[in-house]
């Protein structure tokens, strides 16, 4: 399966050998911490939706079942980051409990994030999602909630920097042909989107912006992670996945235009509120039939 969009210019290219380079020097020395048993490149930078701006996301796959020595992973921040002993990193769970922590760092002059990830949770979640048993969970900076989906991705898309059993390797290798029952999964996952519009029916009618542009954007989500499952495509995150579906194969004609009108203007007024609930259905249905659930 391809990656997302192409590096498209100069800039970008010359800034992506040098981010893999600083990927690979920070990498093999996280790996040398005894709890850290991989460490991958991830985010815009692996799956080539990356400007020449883009932050640096490293994943650091955690053994739970030691306690990370958090003071080494400090020190070395403190060593590396270009605010010497400024730097801060995190412990296991503070940022929840899929994105469990990390740290946010700014390394030669780049903005590097270290993502921790339980490596056993990793591995439970990717058996449960070739199962066909995606979940959606809250999480803090997901909008659209923490889609099990995305370790996936995350594992899918990664550079592996360090792999101490080749668990990565072993995890990228289960991943690959894209699972036929998690995509009947995602497929059948239409039925929320479709709940929301016709629920949010009432909404409209009362003039409540608020709960109708919540229902829209938690129906798009659900169609977008369905046409990324029919591109046989992991879904990584909220950003960015409109501009992700314009490039796919199969997907219905000018969806991404469409969205952007309809998120863009939902308007205020009960009249505005239901043409706009109208359009979100309108697409819907075409997703649906693209899918085989229609």
């Amino acid at each position: 399966m391809e990656k997302g969009l192409p590096f498209d210019d100069t800039e970008t290219v010359t800034a992506g050998a040098m981010v893999r380079d600083l990927a690979v020097r920070v990498g093999a020395r996280l790996g040398r911490c005894p709890e850290v048993r991989a460490v991958t490149l991830g985010g815009s930078w692996a799956s080539g939706t990356a400007g020449a701006g883009s932050d640096i996301d490293l994943g650091l796959y955690l053994d739970h079942r030691s306690p990370l020595d958090v003071a080494w992973l400090q020190g070395l921040a403190a060593e590396i980051d270009d605010r010497g002993a400024g730097a801060v990193v995190g412990r296991p769970g503070e940022w929840g409990p899929w994105v469990n922590g990390g740290a946010w760092l700014r390394i030669e002059g780049r903005r590097v994030d270290w993502i921790y990830r339980d490596l056993q949770l990793v591995t439970q979640t990717i058996e449960d999602l070739c199962a066909g048993h995606p979940a959606t969970h809250f999480q803090v900076g997901h909008p659209a909630g923490f889609s099990t989906e995305i370790y996936a991705a995350e594992v899918h898309l990664a550079e592996i920097l360090f792999d101490a059993d080749g668990v990565i390797a072993k995890l990228k290798s289960r991943l690959v042909p894209y699972p036929p029952r998690l995509q009947r999964a995602l497929f059948a996952g239409l039925w929320e989107a479709r709940f929301l519009v016709e629920g949010a029916a009432r909404a409209a009618q009362r003039g409540d912006t608020h709960f109708v542009a919540g229902s829209a954007f938690r129906s798009v989500v659900c169609m977008v992670q369905a046409l990324f499952a029919l591109n046989e495509r992991y879904w990584l995150h909220e950003k960015g996945s409109i501009a992700s579906i314009d490039v796919l194969d199969t997907k219905p004609e000018r969806f991404g235009d469409r969205v952007r009108t309809m998120l863009g203007g939902l308007g205020n007024e009960p009249s505005e509120l239901t043409a706009s609930l109208d359009r979100v259905a309108d697409i819907l249905a075409e997703v649906e039939v693209l899918c085989g659930v229609r």
